[in-house]
C-alpha cells in the first residue's frame, strides 16, 4: 500500500513555483532591451521554457491533493474543479479587463482582425486553448493559463488510469507521438485561414504538446508517493548537478524533423530539479524570499508583463557598463516592482477567490452530509 504525501509538508512547491517565475520574466524582460553578452542572451531567450516548470509542479501537486482529499470529501471531483475555478479564475477575470483597457481590442500580433465577443467569451469559459485566434488574443501571454485550465479536465481521469511509473511512461510516450500526428494533420488545414506564424505558434501552445510535459510532472508525483521514497541529501544533491548539466546542455538543442520541441527536454531538466528538491531541499534554493515568489507566482504571471510595457517610461537605465548591464538592472526593476504589486493582488484577489472556494465545498460537504444522516434506513 502506497502512502500519501502531504501537499502541505513540502515547501519546495512554493519554491519550485518561484524558481519557474524568474525565468519567464527573464525572457520578457529583452522585450525592453537585448543583453549584449552572448551567454546571457542565450540563457534569457531560454526563460521561455520556465512555464514547463510549472505545468511538472502543477501536475505532481495536483495529484498529491486529490491523494489528500478524495478520502475525506463526499464530491472529490467536483469540490476539485470548484477550487481551481475559484483558484484562477477571480484574478484571471481582472487581467481579461486590465489587459483590454491597455492593449484595447484592435489588431495585434495574436489577433490581425481584431478581438471580437467570442474570443472574449471562449477567454471566459476557459475554452480560448482551442483556437489559435483566441489562445493569446487578449492576455499575449494567456496562453499557458487556458492550457492549465484545460488540462484540469483531464486530472480525474489520468488519476484513475496512471497509476504507476510504467503506466506514465507510456503515456508520456503515447503524448509525444500523439502531438506530432496531430500536428501533421491540422497544420495544413490552419494554414489555409490562418497566417502561418499563428498556426506555428500554436502548435508549441497547445495542450497536446504540453501533455507530455504534464505528464512528467506524474512521473515526479510517482516517484514521491513511493514508500521507499524519502528525504535522501545525497540523492538531492546528485539530481540538482544533473539537472543543472541537462539545463546548460538544452541551451541550445533540436531533434530529428522536431520530433521532440526543446521544451520537452527542459521538461526532464525540471522532472530532476522537482525531484532533487523533493530528496533533499536545499536551503540555498528552498528559502523564505523564492517560497514566497512562489505563493503569488500567478500574479507576478499577469502581472510584470503589464509592467514590461511601461518600466522604460518609469525609468530610465542609461550606463556606461553596456547592454547586458542595463539589462540586468531593468531585469531587477521588473520583479521587484511586479512582486510589490502582486502582494496587493494576492491578498485582496486570489486569496478571497480560495476562501469563497472553500466555503461553497464546505456547504456542499455539509449538506450532503445532512442528507446522508436524514436518509431513512431500509
Amino acid at each position: 500500500m502506497r502512502h500519501q504525501v502531504e501537499v502541505n509538508r513540502y515547501d519546495f512547491i512554493d519554491a519550485l513555483r518561484g524558481l519557474a517565475i524568474l525565468p519567464v520574466i527573464l525572457i520578457h524582460t529583452t522585450y525592453i532591451v537585448q543583453p549584449g553578452q552572448p551567454f546571457l542572451r542565450l540563457v534569457a531567450a531560454n526563460g521561455v521554457y520556465g512555464v514547463q516548470l510549472f505545468y511538472v509542479v502543477s501536475a505532481l501537486t495536483l495529484f498529491l491533493s486529490i491523494d489528500q482529499r478524495k478520502a475525506n470529501e463526499s464530491r472529490p471531483t467536483l469540490n476539485f474543479f470548484i477550487r481551481r475555478f475559484f483558484r484562477i479564475a477571480p484574478l484571471f477575470y481582472l487581467a481579461l479587463i486590465v489587459y483590454t483597457l491597455i492593449y484595447g481590442t484592435g489588431p495585434n500580433y495574436w489577433t490581425p482582425d481584431g478581438v471580437h465577443w467570442w474570443q472574449y467569451l471562449l477567454s471566459i469559459l476557459f475554452l480560448n486553448s482551442w483556437h489559435p485566434e483566441a489562445i493569446n488574443a487578449i492576455i499575449p501571454i494567456g496562453w499557458s493559463i487556458a492550457v492549465e485550465m484545460a488540462f484540469y479536465w483531464l486530472i480525474p481521469f489520468l488519476h484513475k488510469m496512471l497509476k504507476d511509473v510504467r503506466s506514465t511512461l507510456i503515456f508520456i510516450v503515447a503524448s509525444l507521438f500523439l502531438q506530432k500526428l496531430l500536428a501533421v494533420t491540422l497544420n495544413p488545414i490552419l494554414r489555409q485561414v490562418i497566417p502561418t506564424y499563428i498556426v506555428n505558434s500554436y502548435f508549441y501552445f497547445w495542450l497536446f504538446a504540453q501533455l507530455p510535459v504534464f505528464g512528467l510532472g506524474i512521473l515526479a508525483y510517482q516517484i514521491a508517493r513511493n514508500p521507499q521514497s524519502h528525504r535522501d541529501p545525497k540523492l538531492g544533491v546528485g539530481l540538482l548537478v544533473t539537472s543543472l548539466f541537462l539545463f546548460l546542455a538544452f541551451l541550445n538543442v533540436s531533434s530529428y524533423m522536431d520530433l521532440i520541441h526543446p521544451h520537452v527536454f527542459f521538461g526532464i531538466g525540471f522532472l530532476g530539479l522537482t525531484l532533487a528538491l523533493f530528496f533533499h531541499p536545499i536551503k540555498i534554493l528552498v528559502n523564505p524570499i523564492i517560497c514566497w515568489l512562489g505563493k503569488v507566482s500567478y500574479s507576478l504571471y499577469l502581472v510584470h508583463f503589464i509592467l514590461v510595457v511601461y518600466i522604460q517610461k518609469l525609468i530610465h537605465v542609461q550606463l556606461p557598463f553596456g547592454k547586458s548591464t542595463q539589462f540586468v538592472l531593468y531585469y531587477l526593476a521588473v520583479v521587484l516592482i511586479s512582486s510589490a504589486i502582486s502582494a496587493v493582488t494576492y491578498r485582496f484577489i486570489e486569496k478571497p477567490g480560495i476562501r469563497l472556494g472553500k466555503q461553497l465545498i464546505q456547504k456542499l460537504e455539509s449538506r450532503t452530509s445532512r442528507m446522508t444522516v436524514e436518509e431513512p434506513v431500509s
